[in-house]
């Protein structure tokens, strides 16, 4: 529980470990005068019972002893927030965003990660954003959490790791049916394997981008282009905007229909509130994420946000191509 794997670490440890001392002084206080009282003023030593008029000295010490506890608290807690709040400008900055059900991270450099990669001993702040409810960003080991508001861009937190490793990741906050689901990892790094790791995604996001720009130009055949690296860059959205808390690849039933083997099938939907059949095909894939509640998948729920804004056409297209890669 004292760990001190943060800086947060001993801002959190010291509140905790004075509240406990109070506590148990109280505790031990409050338990001593009863064993005291019940002796002193038994039926034995006192057979006839008087009537105590008041004490001014017990009464002062009983309304100015809590008082000045609790002013002491107060500024304890009060230097930790400002120190939680007074973020080093040299640190790191990442974007988190929340949804429903998951995490992403994104650099300076473009990478966009299901899991945050930091160095070890670097201040690290992380700029929080909800896209649909509030969720709230905890991370146990650090002993760090700050809610995510929808529609309040300016929540963050930040901290600086201590010891390398790899640590939970969770939401605080009930947000839904699979919040349970929205579980993701902190990995410390060596700076030198930080380095590294951040350069070779850079990379692979320069390399994701040719191909969404060259996709969209449209001026050579998808199999010219490259529909294998389409089918890549799919895949990789899939886990970047989401789409892997809600629909899964090998058939499982999530919260929306699995995408294995979907493309080119016949599926049920509501349409206002009538059956009926619909092909599963790029122009179904595409207003299922722009317009997703105009046809619901029957069994299903209409649960999914629209994407209008979030994911461009290019990257649409990219993941129509992974989706159909499932079907083969």
């Amino acid at each position: 529980m004292l760990s001190n794997l943060s800086n947060m670490s001993e801002k959190v440890n010291g509140p905790i470990l004075a509240v406990s001392a109070i506590c148990i002084l109280i505790l031990l206080a409050v338990t001593g005068f009863m064993v005291y009282f019940s002796i002193r003023y038994s039926r034995r030593r006192n057979p006839v019972s008087s009537e105590v008029q008041g004490n001014a000295l017990l009464e002062i010490a009983w309304t100015v002893l809590p008082t000045l506890i609790a002013f002491a608290l107060f500024w304890y807690g009060w230097v930790g927030y400002k120190y939680m709040k007074d973020v080093p400008a040299d640190a790191m900055v990442v974007k988190v965003t929340g949804r429903q059900w998951s995490w992403s991270h994104e650099y300076a450099n473009g990478v966009t990660s299901p899991e945050l990669n930091v160095p070890v001993g670097k201040p690290v702040r992380l700029n929080l954003h909800s896209t649909d409810v509030i969720h709230s960003y905890y991370i146990p080991a650090f002993k760090v959490k700050q809610d995510l508001v929808p529609g309040n861009d300016k929540l963050y937190l930040w901290f600086v790791a201590n010891k390398t490793g790899r640590y939970d990741v969770l939401c605080a906050e009930y947000c839904g049916l699979r919040h349970s689901a929205m579980h993701t990892y902190v990995n410390v790094m060596p700076q030198g394997k930080f380095d590294a790791w951040y350069k070779a995604e850079g990379e692979k996001v320069a390399r994701m981008k040719a191909t969404l720009a060259a996709a969209t130009k449209g001026a050579q055949p998808a199999a010219a282009t490259g529909e294998g690296a389409l089918v890549a860059v799919g895949r990789k959205l899939y886990e970047m905007k989401g789409c892997v808390a809600c629909h899964s690849v090998d058939g499982s039933r999530l919260i929306g229909p699995s995408f294995k083997g979907i493309f080119g099938h016949t599926v049920t939907v509501l349409t206002a509130g009538h059956e009926r059949s619909l092909q599963v095909d790029a122009a179904y894939i595409r207003k299922s994420i722009i317009k997703p509640t105009d046809d619901i998948v029957k069994g299903y729920q209409p649960l999914m946000p629209s994407q209008q804004g979030i994911v461009t056409d290019s990257e649409i297209n990219a993941l129509v191509a992974y989706i159909k890669s499932l079907s083969k």
